[in-house]
């Protein structure tokens, strides 16, 4: 019997994105992830009711993260669920990722599995973020993220200290816990076991056997692979994530200040083109489904009432004024 090649299994905790989840999956399917696990929690905004539909289609598998513990972190408790799952088996690559976040492979076809041919020995592949600003994009648009937000930090600005966050992905074997950057508790004995590479195909230092979220000017690398992170995307759009909250940071305020340090608009970066066609392709053939399209069109239309409900509250103009000053 041939042994199957490790299959690309992503799982990502979500709330309240669903005018972007379309082209979010599209784009996992375009770079070639086999199996998408998306865990919601709280929507109302129609995510979940479209999720559920692309599960029912074989799209993905949708899970509900609801929980009555309202201090506990959704995007730790999706991780342990998932691992409860068994969805990926010891060999597979796990890939916690966010839906503002879209993996771009630069070498091959620009899939991941010509990324971890690149690096056949590596075990672990660790990516670095490429922030990306709202592009002086002021109102939402249903349009592809990826063609409206060009403008992101330069490729070796380490500041803010967001600037190189690292999303890292791993042969499950390797590791018992899933962590928001990077795994935790090793079920190896040595750090040479992992197999951990960076960005760029070089080996990570050993200290990253311990801890550490982020990549540093020894570990940092963007030649075959970066994320491009799109945090904040129109002025609109960050609204209603300032609304929403962050999965991770329970109680956080997002507003001024976290806008500021995410709004890099530095350099025009558009690589992630490589497989536009390829994403358009897998777009149209998830909208080809009629219930799909409608409950798409719907998470779009509330997000614009939404915007229209939130923006007449006076904290928010105040943000609001500040955020779209000439």
């Amino acid at each position: 019997m041939v042994d199957q090649p490790p299959r690309f299994v992503s799982v990502t905790p979500m709330k309240n994105e669903g005018p972007f989840v379309l082209e979010w999956v599209a784009h996992n399917q375009a770079i070639g992830i086999d199996q998408m696990v998306v865990m919601t929690n709280d929507c109302t905004d129609g995510t979940d009711a479209l999720l559920e539909r692309l599960d029912q289609r074989g799209v993905l598998i949708h899970v509900d993260n609801n929980s009555n513990r309202r201090r506990t972190s959704p995007q730790r408790r999706a991780y342990r669920k998932f691992l409860e799952m068994e969805v990926a088996g010891p060999k597979d690559w796990v890939i916690p990722i966010d839906a503002d976040e879209q993996i771009f492979v630069k070498t091959g076809g620009n899939t991941l599995r010509d990324l971890t041919g690149a690096i056949p020995q590596a075990r672990m592949i660790s990516m670095t973020w490429r922030i990306f600003g709202n592009s002086g994009i002021i109102k939402y648009e249903d349009a592809f993220v990826s063609e409206q937000f060009r403008m992101a930090a330069a490729e070796g600005s380490h500041k803010p200290p967001q600037a190189w966050g690292m999303k890292t992905m791993f042969q499950l074997e390797l590791w018992g816990v899933l962590g928001v950057h990077r795994p935790k508790l090793p079920r190896v004995e040595t750090f040479a076991e992992c197999h951990w590479y960076n960005g760029s195909g070089q080996l990570m230092p050993d200290r990253y056997f311990n801890g550490s979220w982020r990549s540093a000017r020894d570990s940092v690398g963007y030649d075959l692979v970066q994320l491009n992170h799109y945090a904040l995307k129109s002025c609109e759009s960050y609204l209603v994530k300032k609304m929403r909250g962050r999965s991770n940071h329970i109680g956080d305020e997002m507003g001024l200040d976290y806008w500021n340090t995410m709004n890099l608009n530095h350099v025009e970066e558009k690589g992630i083109d490589a497989i536009l066609e390829r994403k358009k392709q897998c777009f149209s053939e998830l909208l080809s489904d009629p219930t799909t399209a409608e409950l798409h069109h719907n998470c779009c239309s509330l997000h614009r009432r939404i915007i229209k409900q939130i923006r007449k509250t006076p904290d928010i103009e105040q943000l609001w004024a500040q955020m779209t000053i000439k």
